[in-house]
């Protein structure tokens, strides 16, 4: 990506995976855009860490789940750092419940999140990048998406399923244009959407799946957005260890 500037928005930056992954981003030589809905606090302490380390960030407000707050989320990010040619659509929530307990309601809102929200970003970031001659999107996937799917996770399942056939299909329309779109999967890692299931929930899943680190999926994106992998495209890369464990 010679004469291009590195500029990346990290959705959901400023927690757990995202935190990790707007670091290394930074570390890497990115000036970041940590997006952040509600938790304020959180993504200016990722900000200040950043630049404490002689990086550059800044924390952008943006309910990415309204495509308005997702077009302005990409302008503020283009005018107070540059034009975007990284994506990495990482913001997520679940509300748990099963299929005929679950509200209209909660279901849509964990649609549209996790969903929609990536479509909206990825559609207002695609003309920087289709302008440079070069981009990188990342969808942080989940196993519910398809691969291990649970009780009482439809919606949250539903719209990571849909990521995988939204980036194939992504993939294939920038494929010409020095734009590569691949999805992440990451193992059990401790977030917050983890912890929403409760503690039960918790100690289930700790007992039963490899405990991966939030730094792992980072790594991984850092890959994924470098120039080393401008032919890997389309693809869903499993962060996980090769899942749950039966002994």
């Amino acid at each position: 990506m010679t004469n291009q500037p590195k500029v990346a928005i990290v959705t959901g930056g400023g927690r757990g995976i995202g935190a990790a992954v707007s670091r290394r981003l930074a570390a890497d030589g990115f000036a970041v855009a940590v997006n952040y809905s509600r938790s304020a606090r959180d993504a200016e302490d990722v900000v200040a860490k950043i630049v404490a380390d002689g990086g550059q960030a800044v924390a952008i407000q943006a309910d990415i789940s309204r495509a308005a707050d997702a077009e302005r989320l990409v302008a503020e990010t283009t005018a107070q750092l540059g034009a975007p040619t990284v994506l990495v659509n990482n913001a997520g929530m679940n509300k748990a419940g099963a299929a005929r307990k679950q509200t209209p309601e909660d279901f849509d809102e964990v649609v549209a999140v996790n969903l929609n929200g990536a479509f909206y970003c990825t559609h207002f970031a695609l003309p920087a990048m289709y302008e440079a001659g070069w981009g990188r999107v990342v969808f942080v996937n989940s196993p519910s998406g398809g691969r291990r799917p649970a009780p009482g996770m439809s919606a949250y399942s539903a719209a990571k399923a849909g990521l995988v056939g939204m980036a194939k299909t992504m993939a294939q329309e920038v494929a010409r244009r020095g734009i590569t779109v691949n999805c992440v999967m990451p193992g059990f890692v401790a977030t917050d959407i983890v912890s929403s299931g409760g503690e039960a929930g918790v100690e289930v899943l700790t007992k039963q799946w490899p405990s991966i680190l939030p730094e792992s999926i980072a790594s991984t994106v850092s890959f994924l957005v470098s120039d080393d992998a401008a032919d890997v495209s389309g693809e869903e890369i499993g962060v996980w260890r090769g899942g749950p464990v039966g002994i």
